[in-house]
């Protein structure tokens, strides 16, 4: 029967922390049932039981830090014994639950006995609602995790920046006309992302990632996008996104900030975007940098949509302008080639966007 292991998540995750059991020790699970949430990168993973059976061993309690790979318990048929081996604990986050008093005594009988509850046939389910404190301690890893990639890319990203005046007056036309009909408009983030989408479909040499040196394509058009959760940063990921409409991708961005904000993202939807949107407009950013975010080459950073002075005919006229900066990983494009996908993606965005 089989183990419940701490997934392989990849870019650079290599532990987890149990927040909390699902099943009570000793209950009957089927296959396909959730069983344990973990918190590993930005997220909460829900893990579930691969086989029926009875939960017969929980190795790993709540607030427990194990490396990826490890046991977390065992499932097997009633009556049977869990097998010796037990989990590797690595550290301990006493914001979810604090480290058993005897945790080092538990650690050296066998593993079947030790677990964060007694064997007991009526023993209740778990809550699933995190508390206050669990939320509290995901908030703070996310600024850990988050910290440590940028420092990273820092160091092992040579960056380069490149700065474009995008006029936004179709965008700005097309929103209010959408507006009169009693219609939606889509943020302005949408437009940005549709404009992306576009400008990889004609230049796909571009949708790749940068793994150890390696140029490695990627297949479909995933784009990115910066979302700020209270005083942290978290990105999700719309995957292939080719030929999607503007409402499509306010659909897809919608349900991904609604799982951002409860922190039930999967790791498809957190990382391998072709490239990131990151949008500082709200705050009155008129143009910013951003730092890339490794396998991924690029990253757009884009201010403030304002009312600027441009010359049209020779006439000075006021326009929606903002400022895009593409900032592109010199280790694997050079800037013309880069050039090529910010004028791409000025072009698609300025032009009228067409179908819904």
């Amino acid at each position: 029967m089989p183990a419940i292991l701490l997934p392989n998540l990849g870019y650079g995750t290599r532990e987890g922390t149990v927040l909390q059991w699902l099943k009570p020790l000793g209950q009957p699970v089927t296959a396909g049932e959730a069983l344990v949430e973990v918190s590993m990168e930005k997220t909460v993973h829900v893990l579930e039981a691969g086989a029926d059976g009875v939960l017969l061993a929980v190795w790993a309690p709540e607030g427990a830090i194990v490396p990826e790979g490890e046991r977390l318990g065992w499932i097997g048929r009633k009556g049977e014994t869990a097998p010796a081996g037990g989990c590797r604990i690595v550290g301990w986050e006493s914001e979810v639950a604090p480290p058993p008093p005897n945790l080092s005594a538990l650690l050296a009988v066998p593993p079947e006995t030790f677990g964060p509850r007694q064997l007991q046939d009526d023993a209740a389910p778990a809550p699933a609602e995190f508390t206050a404190r669990q939320r509290g301690l995901l908030r703070h890893q996310l600024r850990r995790v988050t910290a440590q990639r940028m420092a990273r890319s820092w160091v092992g990203s040579p960056k380069v920046d490149l700065f474009a005046e995008v006029d936004f007056s179709q965008v700005e036309a097309h929103r209010k006309a959408l507006k009169a009909d009693g219609k939606e408009a889509p943020s302005y983030n949408v437009y940005i992302a549709h404009g992306v989408v576009k400008a990889f479909q004609e230049l796909p040499g571009f949708n790749f990632h940068l793994i150890d040196g390696d140029v490695v394509p990627l297949e479909g058009i995933h784009v990115g996008m910066a979302v700020a959760l209270g005083d942290n940063l978290i990105t999700v990921s719309m995957k292939n996104l080719a030929d999607a409409g503007l409402l499509e991708i306010q659909r897809r961005f919608k349900g991904l900030i609604r799982k951002a904000l409860r922190m039930t993202l999967s790791r498809e939807e957190l990382y391998a975007s072709s490239l990131t949107i990151t949008n500082l407009g709200e705050f009155d950013v008129t143009a910013f940098t951003a730092v890339l975010n490794p396998p991924e080459t690029f990253i757009l950073a884009v201010g403030k949509v304002e009312e600027r002075a441009v010359v049209r005919d020779g006439r000075v006229v006021a326009a929606p302008m903002c400022t895009f900066c593409l900032s592109f990983d010199h280790k694997a494009v050079d800037g013309a080639p880069a050039s090529r996908l910010l004028q791409r993606i000025k072009q698609h965005v300025e032009a009228e966007p067409g179908p819904l």
